[in-house]
């Protein structure tokens, strides 16, 4: 009777084994059970809403719009804002000019609209149309950094209202 090398026996299991672990992670995780006893999820420090972004008359720049709620009890900054879509963002507030930062009161709200305040993305690597999104990355002082995506909009269109993101 031939006996095969143990090694060779040890190789066959764990390529075996290894070939149920991908089977196994193919398949959809079940969902994790719950340890809470409540269904709502934590409040978030920072919440976005109504964000869009006006297409580009020039196709050069375009100004992007939204609200920040600060759900705290302490004020916050945002900081930065940053996007893939151009060589770089500023944030220009109600005067227009490049700002070092936007103070959001506790439990409070700032609306960047047209005439006070937008995100400019400069020098755009494309064209951006109505339909597509522009994701931007806002640093607050305390809450840290929170992900937007923003509908591009028509010139003409009326400004959308969606739920916050």
């Amino acid at each position: 009777m031939k006996r095969f090398p143990l090694p060779l026996i040890a190789a066959v299991l764990l390529a075996v084994a290894g070939l149920a672990g991908l089977v196994r992670g193919a398949e959809p995780a079940a969902p994790a059970a719950s340890t809470a006893t409540t269904a709502m999820e934590p409040q978030r420090p920072i919440v976005v809403s109504g964000a869009y972004v006006r297409e580009p008359a020039n196709g050069i720049n375009a100004a992007a719009y939204f609200t920040i709620s600060n759900t705290t009890d302490k004020p916050e900054v945002l900081t930065a804002v940053t996007s893939g879509a151009g060589a770089q963002t500023t944030l220009h507030t109600a005067s227009m000019r490049p700002s070092a930062g936007l103070s959001i009161p506790a439990r409070g709200a700032v609306t960047l609209s047209p005439g006070k305040g937008h995100v400019m993305i400069e020098k755009l690597y494309g064209p951006l149309k109505p339909g597509q999104s522009v994701n931007f990355q806002l640093s607050f002082s305390r809450s840290g950094q929170v992900l937007l995506t923003a509908p591009v909009i028509a010139v003409t269109a009326p400004v959308p209202t969606e739920e916050p993101e």
